[in-house]
């Protein structure tokens, strides 16, 4: 049991340690196809449509879920093509999954190249701001040229909830360096987003 429970966490963990190097790499493209050969057994879905190609793949604590250690948790990757080059990739990270309102956190990290009309560093978190509603929903999504900071903070999903007795109860838990957990039902941001209105952008931080 332990073993499974170990093995949950190192197979989450080493997925996303190389979706986190991935705009690191000399040829990021080249890196996601050998990604989607890798895991070809993980892959639940392909969709393509001319010049667009998108792949799913799911990851479960099959295991230790089956002999009701834990509850299922579910990793969902998605990597898209678009005319030939990386666009994003996006993995979808939930806990306790058939439970009512179970956490679910999407993390989208956006691919931008050598295309110069856009800038590529935005930071976009929902929910955010001071005492938020909306605590079992969490999304991520920011550009390849994002600071080291923002994107080690977006990476760093509490890969604990694989393997958690009773699962993760929310987006806070799900990934702690983006959420704080203020009341019942309300969380607080602890990174700035690109969406922070005059007025958010002038209150401290969650610490």
């Amino acid at each position: 049991m332990i073993g499974g429970a170990v093995y949950a966490r190192h197979q989450a963990g080493t997925l996303i340690e190389e979706l986190r190097k991935l705009d690191t790499a000399a040829d990021p493209t080249a890196v996601s196809r050998s990604l989607i050969r890798m895991y070809s057994d993980r892959l639940v879905s392909q969709n393509c449509d001319r010049d667009f190609c998108q792949y799913q793949f799911l990851f479960t604590n099959g295991v230790i879920s089956k002999l009701h250690i834990a509850p299922r948790a579910e990793f969902r990757m998605y990597i898209s093509i678009y005319a030939g080059s990386l666009s994003d990739i996006n993995v979808e990270y939930m806990s306790a999954v058939f439970k009512a309102d179970s956490p679910i956190v999407t993390v989208q990290e956006d691919f931008c190249g050598n295309r110069t009309d856009i800038s590529c560093d935005h930071f976009a978190i929902h929910p955010h701001g001071r005492d938020v509603g909306q605590t079992w929903n969490g999304d991520v999504e920011f550009g390849q040229k994002a600071t080291r900071e923002q994107k080690r903070a977006a990476w760093a999903l509490n890969l604990d909830c694989v393997a958690a007795f009773r699962g993760c109860k929310d987006i806070s838990q799900l990934l702690p360096t983006i959420w704080k957990l203020t009341g019942p039902g309300t969380v607080s941001s602890r990174m700035r987003s690109t969406a922070d209105s005059i007025a958010e952008a002038s209150q401290p931080l969650s610490e």
